[in-house]
């Protein structure tokens, strides 16, 4: 009997129960197609009991604007339809079974900004070089570029810069030790209708593609700071029911300017 219990208890499954459910990121724009992904929420232990969903069998269904489709998994957790293109002004619903609950979420695709201007084409920017990480030294940069548009029902906007030439050449000579800059930033997301770029954002010169996109509040709250910490570790916003993550919907204009070296 003592050999039988001893056995039974080798056997027994000790592994920790986990709340198993899917996190979902999806922004819906009218010149995309529809895409979704779908992934788990991180474990917080490796010693966890995963339930028996595959990610890619799931039957991810969209609906609205009178249409409702089923959208096709292309492997490793996205969903993506190359014929479903979102419509401004329409409500679209997710909807997915996953691991016997029903996860679902709703956003509407905002209108197209509207009246999208900006104060100068093109900017001169002076060369420097850091030296032992001081900050540049040199002469006065130009103005800011000042971007506006519409907004008269205080809706969210947002802008993101972004380097579109191949090999954009750099305009502060950094360190070896320091890594290239990215290029790509963006502003907070703003309920005003108006923001400015210093020349000291550009970290490249050329051709640059500033993005305003029209959001929802949803999107918008992922930028707010959640007071998370080590020793309060809180979900992140999600507007996804029974699940995490973001579905939303976006709208955007574009603008370009060009950054010259002096």
């Amino acid at each position: 009997m003592l050999v039988l219990f001893i056995l039974s208890m080798c056997n027994t499954d000790d592994r920790l129960e986990f709340n198993d459910i899917p996190v979902v990121e999806s922004y819906l724009s009218v010149d995309k197609p529809v895409s979704i992904q779908i992934s788990r929420k991180t474990p917080y232990d490796d010693n966890v009991k995963l339930s028996t969903v595959v990610i890619d069998d799931l039957e991810i269904k969209i609906s609205g604007g009178g249409i409702s489709r089923i959208i096709p998994s292309v492997g490793d957790g996205t969903f993506c339809d190359s014929t479903f293109y979102p419509e401004e002004g329409v409500t679209y619903n997710l909807e997915f079974l996953f691991n016997g609950l029903v996860v679902s979420s709703s956003t509407r695709i905002p209108a197209k900004p509207v009246n999208f201007s900006q104060s100068v084409t093109q900017i001169t920017v002076p060369t420097f070089s850091f030296e032992q990480g001081l900050p540049p030294r040199g002469p006065e940069m130009p103005s800011p570029v000042k971007l506006t548009w519409n907004n008269d029902d205080e809706s969210y906007y947002m802008v993101v810069t972004e380097n579109t030439e191949t090999s954009p050449v750099e305009i502060y000579e950094m360190n070896d030790s320091i890594d290239a800059p990215r290029r790509t930033f963006r502003n907070e997301p703003t309920q005003a209708n108006q923001t400015e770029i210093t020349a000291m954002s550009f970290q490249y010169f050329g051709r640059h593609r500033i993005i305003l996109f029209h959001m929802n509040a949803e999107y918008a709250a992922l930028y707010t700071n959640t007071g998370n910490t080590s020793l309060n570790l809180t979900n992140p916003i999600s507007n996804v029911k029974n699940g995490l993550g973001i579905f939303t919907g976006i709208n955007s204009d574009t603008l370009y300017l060009n950054v010259l070296k002096e």
